[in-house]
């Protein structure tokens, strides 16, 4: 998805820690997430979600597949998000979404190919490598209980890491060693579904990535919850709401209408405004930019 290109000069006020203005580039870059590993001594786990004043991040479109609505998407927010993006080691995403972007013609947000030569974010690729990345893309970490996918061959290509996590009764499948075979790591994590500390020990300890960055749906965002694995949750709240009649046309951050500001074990520690941000269907909202951090990092 090619956004409206953001102007130089596009600034946000910052009102947590301290209020002052600042530019809208290099906003979330200035977080220095590697850093702040290395601070906790440890990996640190991030995800990312944009959504309306009630938590509603997509609905579903004719066809039933749940997009990010456009009265939200803009291009303030997928800079900020591709910023945390191009400062992780890796990247969790689901097998629905590579399912999703193997179909020709399909309108999946490009998470694969962005910081490559040509990409729409090739610069941010450039800023990883100037700071010591090797690569100009995150590794991928896939979470799935079924292997009804097919990688893309030019992300096969690309010389970066593919670890997907299962179920066990999949990850000893035939369909699991052929992948394997390829060069993509496959490996069980749970019985029924996925746990989510196996998941993030495997990736932490066992592979030694220091900045993880969940960018797929609920589900997992739910198992890291959960597990008590999740420490920096940033969120984008366009000040508008998306209507709908049914409530099973829409998905919200969290089950039953929970907030973000209601999970005891998070404290907001920054907070940005941003006005006269115009979305992908042409209105003109104002949005936060919010940092919850979970206590005690």
């Amino acid at each position: 998805m090619i956004y409206q290109k953001l102007p130089d000069s596009e600034k946000v006020t910052q009102v947590l820690p301290e209020g002052k203005q600042l530019p809208l580039e290099g906003l979330y870059l200035g977080q220095r997430l590697a850093a702040k590993s290395a601070k906790i001594g440890r990996s640190l786990v991030i995800t990312d979600f944009l959504t309306d004043r009630n938590g509603v991040i997509a609905k579903a479109d004719e066809h039933h597949h749940f997009q990010v609505p456009v009265e939200l998407k803009n291009a303030s927010d997928w800079r900020l998000s591709q910023e945390l993006m191009a400062q992780a080691d890796i990247i969790i995403s689901g097998g629905s979404y590579i399912k999703r972007v193997s179909v020709p013609g399909n309108h999946a947000e490009d998470i694969l190919y962005q910081f490559e030569p040509g990409g729409e974010f090739e610069k941010l690729g450039k800023w990883r490598l100037e700071a010591g990345y090797k690569k100009r893309s995150p590794d991928l970490a896939i979470v799935t209980r079924s292997l009804d996918f097919k990688i893309p061959e030019e992300v096969l290509r690309m010389d970066r890491r593919i670890v997907i996590f299962t179920i066990y009764g999949i990850a000893n499948s035939a369909k699991a060693k052929a992948l394997t075979t390829s060069g993509t790591v496959v490996i069980g994590a749970g019985d029924e579904g996925i746990d989510g500390n196996r998941l993030i020990d495997t990736l932490s300890n066992g592979m030694g990535y220091r900045v993880i960055m969940m960018a797929t749906g609920p589900s997992v965002l739910e198992l890291l919850l959960e597990a008590n694995r999740l420490d920096l949750f940033y969120v984008t709240e366009a000040q508008r709401e998306i209507s709908f009649d049914d409530s099973s046309t829409v998905k919200t951050i969290l089950p039953n209408g929970e907030k973000v500001n209601e999970l005891k074990e998070f404290l907001i520690t920054h907070r940005y405004i941003q006005e006269n941000v115009f979305t992908e269907d042409g209105s003109r909202i104002s949005q936060f930019f919010i940092r919850y951090d979970k206590k005690g990092i």
